[in-house]
């Protein structure tokens, strides 16, 4: 009987030992880059990974319902497994390194993508939206996923006809919330923006010297970090568009397309005709009246409304070549490709993109929504802003002072306004003289040679008594226009030249 008893041990002692090899050699198949996903704690622990999860810092025994006002805010594991948080199916996908520890932080309130954007600042007036599977404009719901910039999917909002109680009833409620899962009727929008969140870069090219196209290095960042303030390559920068005049902005409302209508009526939206011959200063003018028309919804004492700075087209530039834009990594663009298509649509027609990058000029318009249309994004999709490359030439608030370093209209009948409206370059008669672009702005640091940014895109700052800078390269340019195209202008009316808007917070 003691036999039989030690035999008995001894196989006890055997199976566990084979459980032990066959468990360990299964975490050993599964760590080969195994994608492993669950919905709670327990489907990970049959693969020896200790999941902790921590909603508003306390721990937590399980992931929270979906719905529940509970979203998720970030990930963090070890030995180099990865993962994400799958907002639709309510559930935690882990690539394996090998077996090890995570934590997924989970927090009460709006929905954060976990890329460190910083929440988007939904003012007054603004309704925020997604788009469906059909890429349908939606009503999104601002406790789910609705944007997503590790996915390239910036955050997208309009605006709607505030004055029209039957437009009004139907994307908000009583007490002004949203009405979620709304199909929105384009007939309905007057205004679509983009949100571009505060960011720091990690600067390349301070001296502007001669450099090929590059992925840019970007980390999101609030107004409550402390601001980085690089001078070397290497070195990080808060980019200066987030500051407005004194104030430190969380990121920019900008124009989805090339703003259109009249100079009262102000649209942007897609599919239109955009508004051009017109002189920059009733541009200006224009945009900054969007604040105080009150069907727009907007409250003026909350947000200021105003035509797109040199600034603030480098932001979206540099954006739009990060691995939150047309980049996967520091070596890998997105499937169309690093650049952006242009639109060469003979009657510009706002959101249009040409088949191809040196596509000449057509009636051709793929449109903004289409699976070739969404090439002309600075995302690739749809959640990205269009014509930056192409269409019209833009004007930007960028001027050059005069001999006597003061403000210069040249034609653009506008008096000097609020140094927070514009950014200024220093005077010379020379067109190829960089030095004078700033950081940040997407001239001197995207130099190649003379005459040539990124992409072979025409690079002439202002000079002599040409004092306006014009974006993006017109529809007729081939291979010159671009996203980092910069040239001269005198801001005269002209039929082939139109522009983009802004609105940030007050």
């Amino acid at each position: 009987m003691e036999k039989f008893g030690n035999n008995v041990g001894k196989i006890i002692i055997f199976v566990a030992v084979i459980l032990s090899i066959c468990f360990v050699a299964f975490i050993f198949i599964i760590n080969k880059n195994t994608i492993i996903s669950g919905s709670k704690i327990a489907d990970f622990e049959r693969v020896g990974t200790d999941i902790a999860v921590l909603i508003d810092g306390e721990k937590a025994e399980n992931f929270p319902e979906k719905g529940s006002g509970i979203v998720f805010e970030s990930l963090t594991c070890e030995n180099d497994t990865t993962g994400t948080w799958n907002f639709s199916t309510w559930t935690l996908s882990l690539v394996f390194n090998k077996a090890d520890k995570c934590t997924i932080n989970f927090v009460t309130g709006e929905y954060r993508d976990g890329s460190g954007a910083i929440i988007p600042e939904l003012y007054s007036g603004l309704i925020p939206i997604k788009y469906d599977s059909n890429n349908n404009i939606v009503v999104a719901d601002i406790n789910d996923e609705w944007y997503n910039y590790n996915n390239h999917e910036w955050a997208n909002a309009i605006l709607i006809d505030q004055s029209n109680s039957t437009i009004k009833n139907k994307y908000l409620n009583n007490d002004g919330t949203y009405k979620y899962g709304t199909q929105v009727n384009i007939n309905d929008v007057l205004q679509m923006y983009v949100w571009i969140p505060r960011y720091k870069y990690q600067l390349f090219n301070v001296a502007g010297t001669s450099t090929n196209p590059q992925m840019i290095n970007i980390e999101f960042e609030g107004v409550d970090t402390v601001e980085s303030s690089g001078k070397q390559n290497g070195e990080w920068l808060t980019h200066p568009a987030f500051t407005f005049g004194t104030t430190k902005l969380n990121g920019i409302w900008v124009g989805k397309f090339e703003t259109s209508g009249s100079v009262g009526n102000l649209t942007i939206k897609p599919d239109i005709t955009s508004l051009r011959n017109i002189t920059l200063g009733e541009m200006f003018n224009a945009s900054r009246a969007i604040e105080t028309n009150s069907k727009y919804g907007l409250n003026s004492n909350e947000v200021d409304t105003h035509m797109m700075k040199n600034m603030e087209w480098g932001a979206i530039a540099y954006l739009t070549s990060s691995k939150y834009g047309r980049y996967v990594d520091s070596k890998t663009c997105i499937s169309s490709g690093c650049e952006v298509w242009p639109n060469t649509n003979s009657s510009y027609l706002t959101g249009c993109s040409a088949s191809s990058l040196d596509a000449t000029i057509s009636t051709e318009c793929n449109k903004w929504n289409s699976t070739i249309g969404v090439n002309a994004s600075t995302t690739g999709n749809i959640y990205g802003i269009y014509d930056m490359s192409g269409g019209a030439w833009d004007y930007v608030m960028g001027n050059m002072v005069d001999v006597n370093n003061n403000f210069f209209s040249g034609s653009a009948s506008l008096n000097k306004p609020d140094s927070k409206y514009y950014n200024s370059y220093a005077y010379s008669t020379v067109y190829e003289d960089y030095e004078r672009g700033l950081l940040g702005d997407a001239t001197k640091e995207v130099i190649v040679d003379v005459h040539d940014a990124w992409y072979n895109d025409y690079a002439y700052l202002p000079g002599g008594d040409i004092p306006w800078i014009r974006r993006g390269g017109h529809l007729d340019e081939g291979d010159r226009r671009g996203i980092f195209y910069f040239t001269y202008s005198y801001g005269a009316a002209q039929l082939w030249s139109s522009f983009h808007s802004v609105l940030t917070h007050n």
